[in-house]
């Protein structure tokens, strides 16, 4: 039985994971971006868990001749509160709508790097994983990442990674197990559904989701102060009428809006400051989180109670249509003649096209967003 690890972090996390499991692991470095050659060498399963985002460590396993997903994982040093915690959520999204379980370790509680103000995880990235977990019936949890008495991370020796002797990492290490267990069942998630790790974590899950109330469009995250976060749930008629209020183009661009998006009644809009420069404003991991809590009832897009809208009303088309012209010019690979160097890319251009190879925030912006309003136009989702 072979264990494979792609990772994109150092090679100190090499030695972490496999203190994990008792099977010998052969590591694999992620590309670092999916326009490179390399990304054309990944599985199938690999490189569509990539599509959206890259989480830090995608495990498999030879089964059958046969490699098979068992898990994605996610490290979050950061302070864990609202937008920090679901900068990373699109990552849990990306691997869980293609399959395969996932996991995000991040610090109940962490001291910030003033070393005064302590940060406690928001309930909003348990309350998206447990939604995620009950739309696509695939495992999706949270785990602790070792603190100290004085909130400071505690990590295994000689590496960024939580401590291996710690409560949340006990928990991983069954649920790899676990996992590898199931994973020689033609019916894997199924089958690692009947797992006690898997029933004692999908209860902490729920219960730390819930524990200061269930977010909601006027708390997205939680609790039961007003959040920061701006979220309005509108009648659909009414945005489009405004949207076309704004210029003759955007009008025009309305009356070609798709049916799907008009029988909607209602639409939840959100109002980034930026789409692409800087990471985005809000970051592109909160897109995935507004989306699972709020609007997803299936594993599709299309399976929505309401369509969901970004309203940058400052924020001009070309932040968009420029990072495209120039993947268009520079990094497509038929700008230049068919050559040994670029061959993979064509080949796989040609079955693919440039979905997963573009720039990141458009990748999840055009895969999720029903609806992206600019000042100087607005793009609908084909469906």
């Amino acid at each position: 039985m072979e264990i494979i690890a792609y990772y994109e972090g150092d090679d100190s996390v090499k030695g972490w994971f496999s203190a994990l499991v008792t099977q010998n692991v052969t590591y694999k470095k992620m590309p670092k971006q999916n326009d490179s050659k390399d990304y054309a060498d990944l599985p199938a399963y690999v490189s569509d868990i990539l599509y959206l985002d890259k989480p830090d460590l995608i495990i498999s396993m030879i089964h059958d001749g046969h490699e098979k997903p068992l898990l994605s994982i996610e490290f979050a040093s950061c302070t864990p509160q609202y937008q920090h915690a679901l900068q990373r959520f699109s990552r849990m999204v990306a691997s869980i709508s293609a399959g395969c379980p996932s996991v995000l370790i991040i610090p109940k509680k962490k001291r910030a790097n003033n070393l005064k103000d302590i940060y406690t995880r928001s309930t909003a990235v348990e309350y998206g994983s447990v939604k995620l977990m009950d739309i696509f019936k695939t495992p999706c949890f949270i785990l602790d990442w070792s603190i100290d008495e004085n909130f400071f991370l505690v990590n295994e020796d000689d590496t960024p990674y939580p401590l291996i002797d710690s409560d949340g990492i006990k928990h991983l290490k069954a649920l790899v197990s676990s996992c590898i267990e199931a994973r020689q069942d033609v019916n894997y998630i199924d089958s690692l559904a009947q797992k006690k790790i898997v029933h004692q974590l999908t209860d902490i899950s729920r219960t730390n989701a819930y524990r200061n109330g269930v977010p909601c469009i006027e708390r997205p995250s939680g609790g039961d102060k007003k959040s920061q976060a701006k979220l309005d749930l509108v009648d659909t008629e009414q945005l489009l009428g405004e949207i076309s209020d704004r210029s003759a183009f955007h009008k025009a661009l309305c009356k070609n809006a798709p049916p799907f998006i008009k029988e909607r009644t209602e639409s939840l809009v959100f109002y980034p400051t930026r789409i692409t420069d800087h990471a985005g404003d809000p970051y592109v991991g909160m897109i995935g989180y507004y989306d699972i809590a709020f609007t997803r009832f299936g594993k599709s897009t299309r399976d929505r109670h309401y369509n969901l809208v970004a309203y940058a009303k400052d924020v001009s088309i070309k932040e968009v249509t420029g990072v495209m012209t120039k993947f268009a010019t520079k990094t497509c690979p038929f700008v230049d003649d068919l050559q040994t160097k670029n061959s993979k890319m064509y080949n796989y251009h040609l079955k693919k096209g440039c979905k997963e190879t573009k720039s990141k925030p458009i990748r999840i912006y055009a895969e999720l967003a029903d609806i992206v309003i600019f000042k100087d136009g607005v793009l609908f989702n084909a469906g």
